[in-house]
């Protein structure tokens, strides 16, 4: 299952009637970039009210710049989860648990969150989102860094993938801003599936388009024969390839993923 969004603005009503059309899940924004936020939460709410049988996520502000407030405003309607940014400790999120019982996703931005991400474990949280660019900004790197030579990206993409494994969580990559230019942005989505990541965030129907075919999903019925063939047979040879229990254990995860 791929974990592709398309941001859109909640103060942006252009883009806002165009959703019926965005094949993949929408992700409405509160937080950065949105200038009205109240209209914006307006926007959504009635959004939500009009889209009863889509789920959406919704990001909201951080928790002490009046995100808090907006989960409650929100938390009414049953087909949507909320992604939190900003949050450096996971004691934070004990606030959203007592105001909420839907999934969230937590936006990895902050170096504090970042170095010790394998305490965020809370069963409420389903996704970990990178947001590279205010990582790079707390530790004062310049975003000029983010290169595909630079090991250094490698570095943390890797770590990040591993340690959200670890919890047995969703990895979600990076937004890439340099909207037009969609082969670098291509390239980004293999390297960071090449990691383990479930998908990326996106701005553009353009990029939401590459994005769904990078992260596509896997051949669930070849897993399932895989998985279904062991479990009659034992170990088989199909393809070139020795089918053994680790191969079986494998495929039998995927099938159910």
């Amino acid at each position: 299952m791929n974990e592709n969004y398309i941001m859109v603005s909640g103060d942006n009503e252009k883009h806002l009637k165009k959703i019926d059309s965005l094949n993949g899940v929408v992700m409405l924004n509160l937080e950065d970039g949105v200038r009205d936020k109240s209209k914006a939460l307006e926007n959504i709410e009635k959004v939500l009210e009009t889209n009863p049988n889509r789920h959406f996520f919704v990001r909201v502000n951080s928790l002490d710049n009046g995100g808090i407030e907006e989960i409650k405003v929100l938390n009414r309607f049953n087909n949507l989860s909320f992604r939190i940014p900003k949050i450096e400790f996971p004691e934070e999120l004990e606030i959203v648990y007592k105001i909420t019982s839907k999934k969230i996703g937590v936006s990895i931005e902050t170096k504090e969150s970042f170095f010790n991400l394998r305490k965020f474990n809370h069963p409420q949280i389903k996704t970990f989102y990178l947001g590279i660019l205010d990582l790079f900004d707390e530790l004062h790197f310049s975003h000029d860094l983010i290169t595909f030579e630079n090991k250094l990206i490698d570095k943390i993409l890797i770590d990040f993938s591993l340690n959200v494994a670890y919890l047995e969580k969703i990895a979600v990559g990076f937004v890439y801003q340099h909207y037009k230019n969609l082969d670098s942005f291509r390239r980004w989505c293999q390297i960071q599936k090449n990691y383990g990541f479930k998908g990326v965030g996106t701005i553009t129907p353009a990029q939401l388009e590459i994005a769904n075919e990078i992260f596509k999903e896997e051949n669930i019925e070849y897993a399932k024969m895989i998985v279904e063939r062991f479990e009659k047979e034992g170990p088989f040879v199909i393809d070139g390839l020795y089918v053994d229990e680790p191969i079986y254990k494998n495929y039998k995860q995927r099938s159910i993923n």
